[in-house]
């Protein structure tokens, strides 16, 4: 896949479910969070190179911001998110962790490679390991207003609490397909993105 990389000003809007104990979409809890691209280049938390992207409930209500993620988009084709950790477990268990650097794909890794992404409870115990799941097909989304297919390639994330998986395009830049559960039936998330505006 070619390196990620956002430009500010960008913008994802994703179709969102939450998912039951059983890990089916709650249909009647349909959502369209979407993601405006702030900055690239930042400084934060001890990483250069960071790109700050706020989240919001729904593109009809941009004043209602949900989150900020922060993202590091490496030439390998790695990629970190700033807490994103802390953040599934917190979602999806209950459990607070301090937030860290995790790196969520690594696509300098060959397809089935593994790598550790981090610990997901606080008694350092559950490991969270990637697994490359490499190229997913093709999703369909708009892109400039225009109905196109984007190349997804996918990672795994893995633990006794969390079971994950991110689809990613290199080109447009665009994440394609978040899902993050618990495989402990305490629910979690589904989105897929449906739209990409890309200056």
């Amino acid at each position: 896949m070619a390196p990620l990389a956002f430009t500010a000003g960008d913008t994802l809007t994703f179709d969102a479910w939450p998912l039951d104990s059983y890990g089916y979409p709650i249909e009647s809890a349909h959502m369209t969070p979407f993601w405006r691209v702030l900055s690239t280049g930042a400084l934060y938390a001890g990483a250069a190179g960071v790109t700050t992207v706020v989240e919001f409930s729904s593109p009809n209500v941009p004043s209602t911001l949900q989150d900020t993620l922060r993202f590091r988009f490496l030439p390998s084709g790695d990629i970190e998110q700033f807490g994103y950790i802390a953040r599934v477990v917190q979602a999806v268990t209950g459990a607070v962790l301090a937030a860290g650097w995790d790196r969520i794909a690594a696509f300098s890794l060959p397809t089935n490679g593994v790598w550790t992404v981090g610990v997901a409870d606080s008694a350092g115990g559950d490991t969270l390991r990637g697994t490359v799941l490499g190229d997913q097909g093709y999703f369909v989304a708009g892109y400039n207003g225009v109905r196109t297919a984007f190349r997804g390639y996918g990672v795994e994330l893995t633990s006794q609490t969390l079971d994950c998986t991110i689809v990613f395009s290199g080109a447009p830049p665009a994440v394609l397909f978040i899902r993050e559960e618990s495989p402990l039936g305490t629910g979690g998330r589904l989105m897929v993105m449906s739209a990409l505006a890309h200056r």
